[in-house]
């Protein structure tokens, strides 16, 4: 029986202009910037918090790991061309450690770590990975610079 030899897809490049080269630093920078604030946020003192923080908790959460999430997904097409589905995971399992870290850091600095402020963090790192892989044909029409994916058979 003879076999089948599956033809070699072409590895995705990226055009390195220097639109692109821009895009990429602010996106990454972006990034960076998203990390250091939710930091932040997230170690400041309780009792110094408005009444209206307290109340938004949750969705703050859901918010500030959805951005964070986006954010480095675009960061890392930018850099490497479209993600195949390692990379999706590897945000995943990255958003999560890091939304329970966070947890267990603030217990330091006098606020407590909760089970349910994780869970919503974990919830907005999942609905970044679906919204980006729903909105990446409009953002590379939008930056007119990320390679279009290839379909992996």
């Amino acid at each position: 029986m003879p076999s089948v030899i599956m033809p070699k897809l072409p590895i995705p490049t990226i055009d390195r202009t220097r639109k692109h080269a821009a895009i990429a630093r602010v996106a990454r920078y972006g990034t960076v910037g998203l990390l250091l604030c939710s930091f932040i946020a997230t170690h400041y003192p309780a009792d110094q918090l408005p009444h209206e923080v307290a109340q938004a908790d949750k969705l703050l959460h859901f918010v500030a790991y959805l951005s964070l999430a986006y954010a480095a997904l675009v960061s890392w097409d930018l850099a490497i061309g479209p993600l195949r589905p390692a990379h999706y995971f590897t945000v995943w399992l990255v958003g999560t450690l890091y939304g329970a870290f966070d947890e267990i850091t603030q217990i330091p600095v006098g606020r407590h770590g909760d089970i349910h402020d994780w869970l919503y963090d974990v919830m907005g790192v999942v609905f970044a990975l679906i919204l980006f892989r729903v909105t990446r044909p409009a953002l590379s029409r939008l930056l007119g610079i990320l390679k279009p994916e290839v379909a992996v058979n």
